[in-house]
């Protein structure tokens, strides 16, 4: 089943396969990866692939029609409509009895002066509705009713920015699903995100590997790896490796998709009086021996710790709040834009 055959008149973005909730009778359970890559990885990812960080259902109204999504989530979460890059006011509140939310065009959109309609397209036209899910919980798509449309080609971003790595990647800390520097970094170059952040799990494992570089539909990708090897007990030799065929793999996919990997950002290693900072620092330089000894000429390399300012972070000193992901993403954007300028 493609997602979204039984609700063809949305997209399902960031959405690569659809599953039967276990917490309702009905609805298709929106999911990151596809359940045979799944079925490949470590149990705590199995699990974070379902939360639906960087998921939206889209859809373009038929005029000032209201279009009625019902949706349901295992825990209580919070979904955010936004048209096109405006952000809207309301916030959608999910929990696991399906709920029926209206939405239309909200009228000061409907008559844009040209020249701000223009502006506001550069990325997504601000008459795309895009439901932005929070990863606080896995959701389920239940219905949709009413007059609408999936986005045309041209409404939406001609280029995909794919990003993998760990919790901070997902946007564990973020405020908003929106404020996490992989979304910020999609914004600020008119790319369109998909987040294959794994909160805990984030093992450079094989599988995620072919399952990355078999995707044809990206034009970018940045590779954050990996504090949850550090954390999880997985020697520097075995992080090399998995790191090297990660990387490897990604990168001769396709010599003209170019890929950003990041080193370890700033976290308690680092900074505590009992953090292991030989641990990190020799986790930094394997990811950099790795990319120096790649053959393809489209990968790269970034030091996170000049990514994320120490102060940027919070309390529990691993995750960035807001500030720390606006950090990241100013200096990933300016990496990321150049290599897909170069």
């Amino acid at each position: 089943m493609s997602p979204g055959a039984d609700h063809p008149s949305v997209a399902l973005h960031d959405v690569a396969d659809l599953a039967d909730p276990d917490w309702t009778d009905a609805g298709e359970e929106l999911r990151r990866v596809p359940r045979d890559v799944a079925a490949t990885v470590n149990v705590a990812a199995r699990e974070r692939i379902r939360h639906p960080a960087g998921c939206e259902i889209r859809f373009v109204p038929r005029g000032t029609e209201t279009v009625r999504l019902t949706l349901s989530a295992a825990a209580e979460s919070v979904a955010r409509p936004f048209w096109g890059s405006f952000q809207g006011e309301e916030v959608l509140e999910l929990g696991p009895e399906p709920t029926t939310f209206e939405l239309s065009v909200p009228e000061p959109l409907t008559d844009l002066s040209p020249d701000a309609a223009v502006e506001a397209a550069s990325a997504f036209d601000p008459w795309v509705c895009r439901v932005r899910f929070e990863p606080w919980a896995p959701v389920a798509l239940h219905d949709v009713t009413g007059e609408c449309r999936p986005p045309d080609p041209a409404e939406t971003p001609d280029r995909r920015y794919l990003a993998y790595g760990t919790s901070i990647t997902e946007g564990a800390a973020a405020s908003a699903t929106h404020l996490n520097y992989v979304s910020r970094v999609a914004r600020g170059l008119d790319l369109d995100a998909i987040n294959l952040g794994m909160s805990g799990a984030a093992y450079c494992e094989p599988a995620v590997a072919d399952y990355i570089a078999g995707r044809d539909d990206w034009d970018v990708a940045t590779l954050a790896l990996s504090v949850n090897m550090a954390n999880r007990g997985f020697t520097v030799e075995q992080f090399r490796e998995r790191a090297a065929y990660l990387v490897e793999t990604v990168a001769a996919a396709d010599p003209d998709r170019p890929v950003v990997c990041a080193t370890l950002f700033p976290y308690h290693a680092d900074l505590r009086e009992s953090g292991d900072r030989e641990r990190a620092r020799a986790y930094r330089e394997a990811l950099e021996s790795v990319v120096e000894g790649c053959d393809s000429g489209n990968v790269s390399v970034v030091d996170g710790r000049g990514l994320s300012a120490t102060d940027g972070l919070t309390t529990d000193l691993l995750h960035p709040g807001d500030a720390g992901m606006e950090s990241i993403a100013d200096g990933l954007a300016a990496r990321v834009g150049d290599a897909l300028d170069g």
